[in-house]
């Protein structure tokens, strides 16, 4: 994938989180975005921004999966 840096900032964050699970202790939305945002170092906008980027390209690979195009 092409990613921009801030993009590779928030998955590397997501990734993180994910594989750090069973060590977080609040799971509630504004508690992600703290997370995320003391992880990548940006401000929430840049944080919802690049999220909002992904789910985007995430939502066109799974089509072009559901349609056996991958």
């Amino acid at each position: 994938l092409k990613l921009k840096e801030n993009e590779r900032k928030v998955l590397d964050a997501i990734r993180i989180l994910f594989n750090s699970i069973d060590d977080i202790e609040i799971f509630n939305k504004k508690a992600i975005y703290l997370y995320l945002r003391e992880i990548t170092g940006l401000n929430t906008k840049q944080v919802v921004t690049n999220l909002n980027k992904m789910r985007i390209k995430y939502r066109f690979f799974r089509s072009k999966w559901d349609d056996g195009e991958l």
